[in-house]
């Protein structure tokens, strides 16, 4: 299962939250009848299911509380932080127990050191209840039951977690008697399980980003191998500082040592010192010999610790050869390939600004850039029906979601849109579709919408012999929407400015499909017919000259010129009447006209 770090926190909504909070005084979890049906709780041991019963309350209390997403960047980043601290007190132990709080008197006092240890026991705290909130995966499917994440808990978390606090509640409670604690710091390396969960989680991130994963297998490497040199100096120094106190036989290197006659003087940190140098000369074989076991049980550590070494180094040495070679695999993969098509090339006599044209193709192709759609259609092809679904949506149904013109599609319709989503690449100045062709009159790209993954696609009109860019797509632009949606000629044309990889969508396949959905071909159909009488706002397309959603950038008044025929013709067919000179002459006619009418009424 991979991470993925941009899913919602809460799985729950806040009027959910607040309603389970109202009825929480009347929730009551039965787990002996939960068991009697089936329920997960029949492999729990016995005294677990009695302590089971006993923590109604705190799974009343938990309720209230929304449950985490445990892929959300914030969950991560917060166990991340407790790995942090956890492994910084594991390097502390071995100083705190044979050094004891000299070392850190020396810097701090002590009660500095306490604040510190209750600092990381409520951080832990916190943890518990930010774990006992957040869901996990069982068998592959997201539990954010609150029931199940507190069954889980307890069962297998618990007892790791209660013992490390356990031990900082003793060191801090007893650091006077520290002597008669001695071994308690050591519980808390039952902590180890969280950093290997971490651990865990941080590999499966880094999984297809091949240098920092190289680069997080080695710091882990180094990590190691500073841990085993704290812990054996301190083991050398234990040896020393016990011969000293009990035995006088023998010597010590604390007192007598090619460096000085009497280090066991010396302060603390610089004994750490001495202690660090020898176990760093005596593990990678170098030894000089001015630091050296004085008595038998020196000696002892000294023989251990070069065995350690023997083994340790050698699995160490081993591991880091095994990132190298995980890094220059791919290139010797890449050099195959490049020596392969260089020969083939040159058999072929082919000339030498399409070999260089060949050898960029290949180069952007077997870089970190680009991955291998074939295979991993395979490995999604093994997936159940129900996850593949989701997993093709998720990764080819988005990018036709876009366009917001198909926000009103059926969510069926756009679930089968996705399997019709390919991929392909473009070489640097490879056309992707001509001006005036559509896939009935010769253009061979049969009018996909397509989507920039990678690259730069840049769109230009062809006039006369000039090509005038108008607009260049980046990644995430859509672009091809007028012929795919309309059918017609396109009206510009797209090639690819480098080595670019585009999502597309054949018009033929999505009408196919689209006919299966009777109120998606209507609203289809809808669409089309509005953007043939020019709402071109419909599918937020204007021009790229003025910015205006009325015609497009081949039609635009401002760079091409279209006469305005109408206002032509009226203005060369006006008939303009032509007047004479005329004198009317100032006699009365009212009565000779008043006797037509009458004439005409009597008629």
């Amino acid at each position: 299962m991979f991470i993925t770090l941009e899913q919602p926190l809460l799985s729950k909504s806040q009027g959910e939250t607040n309603k389970l909070g109202k009825n929480v005084q009347m929730q009551t979890f039965n787990y002996i009848q939960q068991d009697e049906n089936g329920s997960q709780l029949e492999d729990v041991p016995i005294m677990t299911r009695k302590f089971l019963r006993y923590t109604n309350g705190i799974e009343a209390y938990l309720n209230t509380f929304p449950s985490f997403n445990p892929d959300h960047w914030a969950i991560f980043t917060w166990r991340l932080f407790i790995c942090f601290m956890v492994i910084i007190y594991f390097y502390l132990i071995p100083i705190l127990m044979f050094f004891g709080y000299e070392i850190i008197s020396e810097n701090l006092h002590i009660e500095n050191f306490a604040v510190f240890l209750y600092i990381v026991m409520s951080f832990l705290f916190i943890d518990i209840f930010v774990t006992l909130n957040t869901g996990y995966y069982d068998k592959g499917q997201m539990v954010l039951d609150k029931h199940s994440i507190f069954v889980r808990y307890i069962t297998q978390e618990f007892l790791f977690d209660i013992i490390a606090i356990l031990a900082l509640i003793l060191q801090v409670s007893f650091r006077d008697h520290y002597g008669f604690l001695i071994w308690i710091p050591y519980l808390f390396y039952f902590k180890y399980y969280y950093v290997t969960l971490v651990d865990t989680q941080v590999e499966q991130l880094l999984q297809v980003q091949r240098k920092l994963r190289a680069f997080y297998q080695i710091l882990k490497l180094i990590l190691t191998i500073l841990f085993l040199v704290n812990l054996f100096a301190c083991l050398f120094y234990a040896a020393g500082d016990y011969w000293v106190n009990q035995r006088q036989d023998y010597g010590s290197w604390l007192i007598s040592s090619g460096l000085q006659n009497d280090i066991y003087s010396l302060p603390a940190t610089i004994k750490y010192e001495y202690s660090v140098y020898w176990a760093l000369t005596t593990m990678l074989t170098v030894g000089y010999g001015d630091v050296t076991g004085k008595n038998p049980l020196e000696i002892f550590v000294s023989i251990i610790t070069m065995i350690f070494a023997c083994v340790i180094f050698a699995m160490i040495v081993s591991a880091f050869q095994n990132v190298f070679s995980e890094i220059t695999q791919h290139n010797m993969q890449f050099d195959k390939k490049m020596t392969d098509i260089n020969r083939f090339m040159k058999d072929k006599n082919i000339d030498q600004e399409t070999q260089q044209k060949v050898r960029r193709f290949f180069s952007f192709m077997f870089s970190e850039k680009v991955r291998d759609f074939n295979e991993q259609i395979e490995i999604i092809n093994q997936l159940g029906p129900q996850l593949k679904d989701e997993v093709i949506m998720q990764s080819y149904g988005l990018i036709f979601k876009r366009t917001f013109w198909s926000s009103q599609f059926s969510l069926d319709f756009q679930k089968k849109i996705a399997y019709l989503i390919s991929e392909q690449m473009y070489c640097d100045g490879e056309i992707v579709f001509k001006q005036n062709l559509c896939s009935l009159n010769g253009n061979n790209d049969d009018d996909c919408l397509y989507c920039v993954s990678i690259g730069h696609i840049q769109l230009f009109l062809q006039f006369e012999e000039q090509d005038m860019s108008f607009y260049e797509a980046e990644q995430d632009s859509m672009f091809g929407e007028l012929g795919f949606l309309t059918g017609n000629s396109r009206t510009l044309s797209a090639k690819s400015t480098s080595i670019s990889q585009l999502y597309k969508l054949k018009r033929m396949e999505f009408i196919q499909l689209l006919q299966q959905f009777p109120l998606d071909f209507q609203y289809f159909c809808q669409l089309r017919d509005q953007i043939l009488f020019g709402q071109y706002n419909l599918i937020n397309l204007s021009c790229f000259c003025c910015q205006s959603s009325s015609h497009l950038a081949n039609d635009c008044p401002k760079s091409h010129y279209y006469p305005n025929k109408i206002f032509l013709i009226s203005r060369i067919m006006k008939n303009q009447q032509e007047r004479q000179p005329f004198k009317r002459n100032n006699k009365d006619l009212e009565g000779l006209r008043i006797s037509q009418i009458r004439f005409v009424i009597c008629i």
